[in-house]
């Protein structure tokens, strides 16, 4: 139906979706329609896990190399995960207490360095660009820090 509408270029109808998907998102979240809420979460999830398998679809027919699918998937892995943090938030602060503050710094921080260490091997960079990268890791990093400490 897309490819008929638009000519075969599916990715700017599925750019209006999404933006659709988080206006939709904003005023649930705002009016506290919670059922509403959960429903755009769950079809935004559901359409990162079918942008991933396309991913890698493409992948295995050699269209992609490898660092484009596999930044994909740590995106999307960090995504849900970071969701089901917050989602058992409460439970996780009874079981873990102090140390839910250090998992979720740990977290976001393997994150940060697996997705730069993709980029990393993924291009080629001159030695002042690896310089920069290694510069915009620790910022980055550090500026995570600075927000998990600030919600705890």
């Amino acid at each position: 139906m897309l490819s008929t509408v638009t000519g075969g270029q599916w990715f700017f109808p599925l750019i209006i979706v999404c933006l659709i998907l988080g206006i939709v998102a904003i005023i649930a979240q705002k009016k506290k329609l919670t059922k509403l809420k959960r429903i755009t979460d769950n079809f935004a999830y559901a359409i990162l896990v079918i942008l991933l398998i396309i991913e890698w679809i493409l992948y295995f027919q050699k269209q992609f190399n490898f660092i484009t699918p596999a930044i994909y998937t740590l995106v999307v892995i960090y995504l849900i995960g970071r969701q089901l943090l917050t989602r058992y938030r409460s439970s996780l602060l009874k079981k873990l207490g102090s140390k839910y503050k250090q998992l979720t710094i740990g977290l976001d921080t393997i994150y940060i360095l697996l997705v730069a260490l993709l980029l990393l091997i993924g291009s080629k960079f001159s030695t002042l660009g690896w310089i920069i990268a290694g510069l915009v890791i620790v910022a980055f990093g550090f500026v995570s820090y600075i927000f998990e400490k600030d919600k705890q």
